[in-house]
């Protein structure tokens, strides 16, 4: 079968969708099937921009090519917006700027007029480009929940496997927590930190990942000395993949405290690497995989509450590593596997 996959590309930033859309070519290849991709340069600098892009993936003439896809597979807003006559969409999320993050403290847009007019249009073409699809795919059942919320879609729970799982191991347990993301605001880094001020036990928080937002970077660096927190907290920037796993092995516990988070790939991999993982009430994705006090915590997005929490997984390193063991358990339990989602495509 020839299977033509639609999504989005950043220049210079790679993430969870870039995983993802990896995967899924490389699972679909080894089925035996002829694959190919179409990207559509994002660009989130204007809201023109944001028009051009809905304009040119419904432009894209797929349909009349001197070998046509049997099988569209979207991914990313607005990849699904492109026409076949056989379109399934692997929804990975909508823009969220304008839906569940519009009043929220993450809101980057200016409620103006024409804002307002502008994300009218979007979730009325996002409604009806999906009603296009053969069939719609969530890759969470937080995704799932918005796109019934606010398109009234409904939508298959399929959940992403890791690209190489295999490569997650656990080596030891030492006294830091680890904390690894891309620098950006939604992930609430800042939490985390000022957390840590009230944390007495000897233990350090190490935070990871590539910087999306210098001006962030500045602002947790910043925060870091004021608070005066240099020997209990530190900044890996842009780490290679080698040594993002080899912190993942030797961690006491992963924490991820990211808000409304889509899916959340850390956590799948804290799991796979025994590790136990202290998310929030408020924070998506990871949720679905936490079980509060067996595998992980789930706490209110509070530093006095996490705090609490971190100097109880010190104490009781028995009982963390316990969490830790029975979080590769749930994991590894479920059957979340290419070879799944393969079937469900194609079927």
């Amino acid at each position: 079968m020839r299977v033509l996959v639609i999504n989005t590309r950043v220049p210079f930033i790679r993430g969870g969708a870039e995983a993802l859309e990896r995967g899924l070519i490389n699972a679909l290849r080894e089925a035996g099937h002829q694959v190919d991709i179409i990207r559509i340069l994002e660009n989130w600098s204007s809201h023109q921009y944001i028009l051009n892009m809905m304009l040119e993936a419904r432009i894209l003439d797929i349909e009349k090519m001197p070998l046509e896809a049997d099988l569209v597979i979207a991914l990313k807003f607005p990849s699904y917006f492109v026409k076949h006559k056989n379109k399934i969409v692997w929804f990975l999320h909508h823009y969220r700027q304008f839906y569940d993050l519009w009043d929220s403290p993450f809101n980057l847009i200016n409620h103006s007029e024409e804002t307002k007019a502008l994300r009218d249009i979007v979730i009325k073409a996002d409604t009806a480009m999906l009603k296009e699809a053969k069939k719609v795919f969530s890759i969470s059942k937080t995704v799932a929940e918005r796109l019934k919320n606010y398109n009234g879609i409904d939508s298959e729970v399929i959940y992403p496997p890791l690209v190489e799982k295999e490569v997650f191991y656990c080596d030891s347990y030492e006294d830091f927590i680890f904390f690894p993301s891309r620098l950006t605001p939604l992930k609430r880094h800042e939490l985390a930190i000022e957390a840590m001020e009230y944390v007495k036990a000897p233990i350090t928080l190490i935070i990871a990942g590539e910087v999306e937002d210098k001006n962030y970077l500045n602002k947790l660096e910043n925060l870091i000395f004021k608070k005066k927190l240099n020997n209990k907290v530190k900044i890996f920037k842009n780490l290679s993949k080698r040594e993002i796993i080899e912190f993942y092995a030797k961690c006491l516990a992963v924490i991820f405290p990211s808000y409304k988070e889509d899916y959340g790939y850390i956590t799948l991999e804290a799991m796979y690497s025994h590790k136990a993982v202290i998310t929030c009430t408020d924070s998506g994705g990871p949720t679905e995989f936490i079980k509060h006090g067996v595998n992980g915590f789930i706490i209110n997005p509070d530093k006095n509450f996490l705090a609490e929490t971190i100097e109880k997984m010190y104490k009781d390193k028995k009982k963390t590593i316990e969490m830790g063991r029975l979080a590769y358990k749930k994991i590894s339990s479920l059957d979340i596997s290419w070879q799944r989602v393969i079937e469900k495509f194609i079927k």
